[in-house]
């Protein structure tokens, strides 16, 4: 009977050889010193789904509005691109950039990324260097800040009831919630140790 090689662990305390059940969620420990292994996760299918999803929902996203104002007959709406705009005209150029980088590019990117992963390990090619998609990866998902976007129009509903009342949350917003539920399934399935596996 042969051993499968990939689901024998070294103990990083006590450096015993154990063999792992690597289809177990279940915490598992060295029977010798009784230290957590760390249990890879194995590249899952889903990471993949949620990244495509997440992808439509931005195209979706950058149309709706997030927020409608109704001030003296007059709607105003605040949709993605109008608030990178409108900071932009504001001459908060920096501040609009970040935005922009934070919200919109690097999100983006993220889940390309990720399907870029799976195209080149399914079709066997080498458009980009392991090494670069692995440090693209870790890159983009450190500076994604989605979730910050969603409290700030969550905060910006909160102080535009108060003045104005006939303020209400746009079907943009739910999208958004929506988004932001696929952007982070999509990471949480992904391994990123597999981009540099042969």
């Amino acid at each position: 009977m042969h051993t499968n090689l990939n689901s024998i662990y070294e103990c990083y305390s006590c450096g015993l050889f154990i063999k792992k059940d690597c289809k177990s969620d279940l915490t598992q420990r060295c029977p010798r010193c009784n230290s957590k292994l760390n249990i890879e996760k194995q590249e899952s299918i889903n990471s993949l789904y949620y990244a495509i999803s997440a992808l439509l929902l931005f195209i979706i996203l950058s149309i709706y509005p997030f927020i409608t104002l109704d001030i003296n007959g007059q709607k105003l709406q605040a949709t993605l691109t109008k608030t990178v705009a409108i900071l932009f005209e504001q001459d908060f150029f920096f501040l609009s950039l970040l935005i922009l980088f934070t919200i919109v590019i690097a999100p983006v990117l993220n889940s390309v990324i990720i399907i870029l992963v799976f195209i080149q390990q399914k079709f066997n090619l080498k458009i980009f260097k392991k090494t670069f998609l692995y440090d693209s990866f870790h890159f983009m998902k450190h500076w994604g800040f989605v979730e910050v976007f969603v409290i700030s129009l969550v905060v910006t509903y909160i102080k535009l009831i108060g003045m104005i009342s006939n303020t209400k949350f746009d079907i943009g917003f739910f999208i958004i919630l929506f988004y932001v539920l696929c952007f982070f399934m999509s990471n949480l399935n992904f391994e990123a140790k597999t981009i540099l596996k042969d």
